[in-house]
Order: structure tokens, then sequence, then C-alpha cells
């Protein structure tokens, strides 16, 4: 084109082909044949590595032996780590969406960053955070597509022809997710296993106490009843809200900053006895909003401390009077969330519930609004999030 290039468009360039070099070229071999640790650049595949592991440490998610996000993390560090070198601001325009709906992946993927902020001393910015997490949100739903389906018996009063009609119905309405084990009638059940059934669904009430979770429809299945059955397939049955304490919500505060409000939280989350030390428990939630704030819109904010804290998973939830500018958005309803630092199992369903909050502004107008407990938990009962 007749184009003299200055030098720095020169090295505008280079930073980008310099993120180009994914794999190490071996002659001859094809990758398929080849292991992560000899298809990936050495430093960057144990990076990806360590990354992995400290996520399994902190929120038991069990995917430092998924060797797809392995290696699509570490294809996508290598350039990440060269944008960050060179100061190259990337925009990511999902990563609103990431934070609101996939809360737990985007806490790994903070995660993630500080490990590597640690090793590298660079500061990684929130936008790359949320393409971890995009990632890792991705593993989280390959597992979920490769569990067992939910196994259930169907209970009828004594007719085969209305236990196989539900039976058909239940395979033709939820497919691959559920796995109809067999029909009985209601006079045989005390004579069929359990042992590998998950839940029983009976067109009629069942009085016999079971191991397993009962749930009646009709032979026809109405609306209602499908969302029956899509609790028990989600695990719904086995969520029992505890999470909110009347002696850990404070409401109508007055506080300006959100350092008083951490600060004051923390405070009450250590006299409660959950928490070794406030001042450490206070700074990692400080450091968790350096990171990235957690002020989602809606005027919610849900701070945390970067890695799990307490004995037992809890929310400490304050209200202001006035909204605060929390990481330059209006907040005026803070859920500070201390997640049991021994849990066995990732807290999916209670952050699922939790990001109902987010998304109603009807729920949060009405809790800033409450004065008293009784009010606020009126609500709660009202909107059913337990």
């Amino acid at each position: 084109m007749q184009l003299s290039f200055p030098e720095d468009e020169i090295a505008y360039i280079a930073m980008h082909l310099a993120g180009n070099k994914w794999f190490v070229g071996i002659e001859g071999q094809q990758i398929e044949d080849m292991r992560p640790e000899k298809l990936l650049d050495r430093n960057i595949y144990e990076l990806g590595k360590g990354m992995l592991a400290e996520i399994d440490r902190d929120l038991n998610l069990n995917i430092s032996r998924d060797l797809e996000l392995l290696i699509g993390i570490c294809l996508h560090l290598k350039p990440a780590l060269n944008r960050v070198k060179y100061g190259m601001n990337i925009r990511n325009p999902m990563l609103d969406h990431v934070k609101s709906n996939y809360p737990l992946a985007f806490q790994a993927g903070v995660i993630g960053a500080k490990l590597i902020e640690s090793k590298l001393n660079i500061a990684i910015p929130e936008a790359e955070m949320g393409y971890l997490a995009i990632h890792i949100g991705a593993a989280i739903e390959r597992q979920r597509m490769n569990t067992r389906p939910k196994r259930c018996l169907v209970v009828c009063t004594s007719g085969v022809g209305s236990a196989r009609l539900l039976k058909y119905k239940l395979q033709s309405t939820f497919g691959s997710l559920l796995e109809v084990a067999g029909t009985t009638e209601y006079y045989k059940l005390q004579q069929v296993p359990l042992h590998d059934i998950d839940f029983v669904v009976s067109t009629i009430p069942i009085q016999l106490p079971l191991s397993v979770p009962v749930v009646v429809v009709q032979t026809l299945l109405g609306g209602s009843d499908m969302s029956k059955i899509e609790g028990l397939l989600a695990g719904e049955a086995e969520f029992a809200f505890h999470y909110i304490r009347e002696d850990l919500v404070f409401l109508r505060q007055n506080f300006t900053t959100k350092e008083e409000v951490i600060s004051f939280l923390g405070q009450k989350i250590y006299a409660e006895g959950l928490i070794r030390s406030a001042e450490g428990f206070i700074g990692l939630v400080l450091e968790r909003e350096q990171a990235a704030p957690t002020a989602y819109g809606n005027l919610v904010a849900i701070p945390h401390p970067i890695i799990p804290q307490s004995n037992q998973t809890v929310w400490a939830v304050c209200t202001l009077q006035q909204p605060i500018d929390w990481g330059d958005k209006p907040v005026q309803f803070i859920c500070l969330l201390s997640i049991e630092r021994n849990g066995k199992e990732p807290p999916a369903k209670m952050y699922k519930h939790l990001m109902e909050l987010v998304d109603n502004s009807d729920i949060i107008q009405q809790m800033v609004k409450c004065e008293t407990y009784a009010e606020f938990s009126r609500i709660i009962v009202k909107y059913k999030l337990y």
C-alpha cells in the first residue's frame, strides 16, 4: 500500500504475534498423540496446573483433573499474559453477565488470577478474570452434563395402565435427565429395594417412612407437578435454607463507605464465633474487593473473603438508609457472604438462591425499606428464598 509504518506500530503488531505461539512445535508428531506437558509451553503448563489446584483447595470444585479445562486455560494464558505484560487493556463485554450469573466460576477466576499475580508479580485486570471464569464455568457445566441421570420409582394405586402412562410421560418430558427404574403398586412398595433410587413419584400420598424423597403428582402431570420434579432433579429438595440469622441482620444503617460496612459486618461475624480473626477476615474481604468489586447492580453488593474462612456458611446482611458508592455502582443492600472453609461440596445451590436477590428489584426495594427483622423475614418467606 506504499505506507511506512513507525516503530510503535511494528511493536504493537509484535505484541499480538507474541501471544500466538500456543504450542511447542515438535516436528512430525500428531497433537492427539502428545501429553499436555509436552504439547504446551512448560511454564504455562505448570502455572495452569497450579491455578486449578489452588481453586480446588479453596472451592472444592473438583476441576484440577479436567484435562480439557487445563488445555483451554493454558491456551488462554499465553496471549493473556502478553496482554498484561504489554499493558494492552482488553474489554470483556461479558464481564457483568459472568459476575451476576456465574458467581462461583467468577470467584474461581479471581483465585486463579491472584495466584498468577503472586507467582509473576503482575496485576491481572478484572476483564481477564472474567475470561478465566468463562473457561471454569464451562468445566462446571460439563461436570453436570456428565453426571448420571436421577432414578425414580413410579407408584400408583393398582392400575397398570395409569402407571405406564405416568412412566412414559416422565420419560418424554425429562428425557436423559431422568431414568424411570420401574413402577409398582402401593401395596407392594415395602417389597421394593430403594438403595439405587433417588426419589419416588406417586399418584397418592405415601404414609410409609421411606429413605428417599416422595413427590405426589397427578397421573397426567400438571404444571406444578413438573416444578416439583424439576426441583428434585436439580437437588433442591436437599437444600435447607439456614444461612440468614437474626443476629446477623442489620437494617437501615448509616454507613457511608464500603470499608465501614465490611469492617462492621466482619466484627459481627467474629463476635458470633464464626471466624478466628476479625482483622484477618476483613483484610481478605478487602483484598477480594481490590481484585474485583462485588457490586452486582440492582443496589446489591455481595462482598466475601478471597478464600473461605468461617466454620459454617452464613450471610451477614446490612441495608442502608441511603445508597453508597461501591466500585462505581450505587449499593444499598449488602450481603457479606462467608463460606465454610472445610465444606465438602461447592455451594452452587446457595449461590443460585443468592443470585435471585440480585435479579429481583422488587425484593430489594422491599428489603431496604424494612425496619424490623420480622418484616425482613416475612419477605423471605413470601418469595420463598429458601
